[in-house]
């Protein structure tokens, strides 16, 4: 077995554990805890017995236990615990034996890997997990070290892991294989930990912070995937299991392989989108046989905006222009394209004569605006990531016509991805 380390730190990652800048918004609050980490950490080589450590452990044995149960129907194959074992490093001690696959302390920081030539993992419990907890509560922390065991899942499958393989594909499945064991914990079906909706929001959310860099070759050996990739491989396992995480494809955006060229100005964006998003939903409008008045788009106070709304008795969509900019710098061109989207989708439900309240209108929305996107021109990998992003820390995408809210991000980026991939007929 030739010998990988396979990473999981991103530019992004870093520059929040250096404390320079963080992701594009400030993280939200955590949500609590997932459970009770319970067990005690002294399997793990170099462990400090502490409170990282120890939520690390109770990660690890709700995982294994899981694919004990699991894998034998998926791969026809035996579960056995990683033979090179686990690895707690703290990478701001000046001295340390370092892990396997890693020449030295310092390597490791900021990281965890699995190494496939040892059949072992090494996380770093300074730079990492407590900058995971404290910014995306402890179900990132079980996201992290699901994706690095979904290796050694990979590895027992058959399953080439090592150097020159398909990197994408194999971060793709550990993804995939990550979603199907948070599914199990939502599920109560672990022994330790619990995942409500808004712990797994949380932990989507730092998923995406490890999405590769705007530019990166899918094929290099540290690639990850795009927002987009890795969300939408965790879904799939999230939602169908592990039995779906074999053989997960990565190339299903409808992207148009354009370089991001940076932020568009934003009344360039609200014009652009104004009028191409109001001809779309004019087309699906007019095939029902209803009426389509475009609304109109402006700068309005008096119009509910946070940052935009729509008032359908005077066919208006209004913005907080502060608001509205402040999405823009913080995201990017394309939050607040979708977030302009969205609202044009409410006004085409309201054509339609379709509910315009409760869940099954935030779904609707948040799906139309997905099959709006798959048609923009010039869609690039990291405008998608820039919507993805949107709509998993905010719920303004999804608001009903009254201001309500009944989706988790995970749902609204669930059915955004059905409209960009299957079209507006699959919208309800």
């Amino acid at each position: 077995m030739r010998t990988r380390r396979i990473r999981i730190l991103s530019a992004a990652l870093l520059t929040l554990v250096l404390g320079v800048a963080g992701c594009s918004q400030p993280a939200p609050t955590p949500p609590g805890r997932a459970g009770s980490a319970t067990v005690d950490p002294g399997f793990v080589h170099g462990t400090d017995g502490g409170d990282v450590d120890r939520l690390a452990a109770t990660v690890i044995s709700d995982v294994q236990a899981y694919w004990a149960a699991t894998l034998p129907a998926v791969a026809g194959r035996p579960w056995h615990d990683l033979d090179g074992g686990y690895f707690s490093v703290d990478t701001t001690a000046s001295t340390g034996r370092p892990p396997p696959c890693s020449g030295t302390v310092s390597n490791l920081e900021g990281n965890a890997y699995y190494c496939a030539s040892v059949d072992a993992i090494a996380w770093d419990r300074a730079a990492l997990l407590p900058v995971l907890r404290e910014h995306y509560g402890d179900a990132a922390v079980a996201v992290v070290l699901a994706h690095e065991i979904g290796h050694a899942v990979q590895q027992r499958s058959g399953v080439d892991v090592g150097a020159g393989t398909d990197a994408a594909r194999v971060e793709a499945g550990a993804d995939c294989y990550a979603g199907a064991f948070l599914r199990a914990a939502a599920d109560g079906r672990t022994e330790h930990l619990r995942v409500s909706p808004q712990q797994l929001d949380q932990a989507l959310h730092a998923l995406i912070v490890f999405r590769d860099p705007i530019g990166t070759d899918a094929s290099s050996g540290d690639a990850h995937g795009t927002s987009f990739d890795r969300i939408t491989a965790f879904q799939d396992g999230h939602r169908d299991g592990p039995g779906r995480c074999a053989d997960v494809p990565v190339d299903r955006a409808p992207t148009s392989g354009v370089p991001d060229d940076g932020n568009e100005p934003l009344e360039a964006v609200i014009d652009r989108t104004g009028a191409a998003a109001a001809e779309f939903f004019g087309e699906q409008v007019a095939a029902a046989g209803r009426p389509w008045t475009p609304p109109a788009v402006r700068a309005a106070r008096d119009c509910p905006a946070d940052p935009v709304g729509y008032c359908a008795e005077r066919g208006l969509i209004g913005y907080d222009p502060a608001g509205l900019d402040e999405l823009h710098r913080d995201i990017g061109d394309q939050a607040t394209a979708t977030l302009l989207a969205a609202r044009q989708a409410l006004a085409a439900l309201t054509a339609l004569g379709r509910p315009t309240t409760g869940a099954a209108a935030g779904t609707a929305i948040s799906c139309l605006t997905g099959a709006y996107t798959a048609t923009e021109p010039e869609l690039s990998a990291g405008d998608l990531d820039e919507a993805i992003e949107s709509l998993l820390v905010s719920d303004s995408a999804s608001r009903d016509a009254v201001g309500g809210q009944a989706l988790t991000g995970g749902e609204r980026v669930a059915a955004f991805r059905t409209g960009l991939l299957h079209g507006p007929v699959h919208c309800g």
